[in-house]
């Protein structure tokens, strides 16, 4: 399964959450509703000056929680997109929400605007783990957020679930995994929880109030859902993300990692042109707003890959998902070459399989994504 980047991919970051999160190290912020009305009208001013002409293939709009801003402000903001943009094409447009921040009524609205692929940030349906990472929402909101969007005509919905909570067991975990697969998502992502300094979960491990998952805690409950998910149907397609078939595979996510070209509007947003140049936003909301309310860019920062990073990153995104990576394609486009002797242990040990010219990571390979890409170069 290779997807087609013939197009670029609309990111929109929305900082505002009705409460952050004890993990969170995203930039994001409690909702204001002096900033929310000013944020509007520079996301919109800078989704027209970044995006006039371009080939748009994805849409997702991400955050913090991006269903805080109204139905009619979306609706009018992918109406513009599809005036000045070509968005023929677009594959999908997803929104992000998250269970107790969104209204039955305002979902179905969601889905008038013109988004066909909700992502619902539900992390856990047990009350003690959800509790612990600071979530607003019950197991029970959870499941009523899932069947209010699935009867308000959304055909493909995907759910997040984290793994690694402190005082997580692995019996907690496939009881949340086995109540995921009741609700039939089309997409399920299953994310290692990061511990970042700074975070207050981070600050009570360091104060020994909660103990921080072992690495082999996480690696058991990474292949438990590897085992469960495909025994349900679906595919294990990327390191941390299964679908229900080809057909419901993230498009947007997927061109982070087979390097399309996307556009990152909002505060702390990335953008990459798919061959060498990455830029980011500002990440402060106040400087953000500023800066388009001013007519200046937003972009805080620019970086040009060199041909060593180059072929680096093709080799780390292309092994953590199952489309793997061209070996060829690295060779003529950076000029570096595989470390054969290295690959051959990599094939050796399960991590990888080689179909032609391309590395196909094994659910094992997945996890080595990092370390093998920088043994892989000579």
């Amino acid at each position: 399964m290779v997807i087609e980047k013939n197009y670029t991919g609309l990111y929109i970051h929305v900082p505002f959450c009705i409460k952050k999160c004890s993990y969170c190290s995203f930039y994001s912020i409690e909702r204001d509703e002096v900033l929310l009305t000013r944020f509007r009208s520079a996301l919109l001013a800078e989704m027209e000056r970044k995006t006039a002409g371009i080939n748009i293939g994805t849409v997702y709009s991400g955050g913090g929680t991006p269903t805080i801003l109204p139905p009619e402000f979306w609706k009018k903001f992918l109406s513009i997109l599809d005036e000045i943009a070509d968005t023929s094409g677009v594959l999908e447009r997803t929104i992000e929400t998250n269970p107790g921040a969104v209204l039955s009524d305002n979902l179905a609205e969601f889905r008038k605007a013109g988004f066909n692929r909700l992502s619902i940030g539900i992390q856990s349906f047990d009350s003690s783990e959800l509790k612990t990472l600071g979530r607003i929402h019950s197991p029970d909101q959870a499941i009523i957020t899932f069947n209010q969007a699935r009867d308000t005509g959304f055909p493909n919905i995907g759910i997040d679930l984290i793994y690694g909570i402190p005082g997580q067991t692995p019996d907690t975990w496939q009881s949340n995994l086995e109540k995921a697969i009741e609700l039939l998502p089309e997409h399920i992502s299953c994310y290692e929880l990061s511990i970042e300094n700074g975070t207050p979960i981070a600050d009570l491990i360091n104060k020994g109030e909660l103990s921080k998952s072992s690495e082999e805690h996480c690696r058991k409950m990474y292949f438990l859902a590897d085992e469960l998910l495909k025994e349900a149907g679906y595919i294990h397609y990327e390191v941390s993300n299964y679908a229900r078939g080809n057909e419901n595979i993230s498009r947007h996510n997927s061109s982070y990692w087979n390097r399309t070209p996307y556009i990152g509007l909002g505060p702390s947003a990335h953008s990459f042109d798919g061959k060498k140049t990455r830029s980011w936003n500002v990440c402060e909301i106040d400087g953000y707003l500023n800066l388009i309310e001013n007519y200046k860019s937003p972009v805080e920062e620019t970086e040009e890959l060199d041909s060593q990073e180059i072929a680096l990153e093709m080799l780390m995104l292309g092994l953590r998902w199952q489309a793997g990576v061209d070996i060829e394609e690295i060779e003529v486009r950076t000029g570096f070459r595989i470390n054969e002797q290295y690959l051959d242990c990599m094939v050796r040990s399960g991590r990888v399989q080689v179909s032609g010219s391309r590395i196909l990571p094994t659910t094992e390979g997945m996890l080595f994504a990092d370390g093998d890409a920088a043994n892989l170069i000579l």
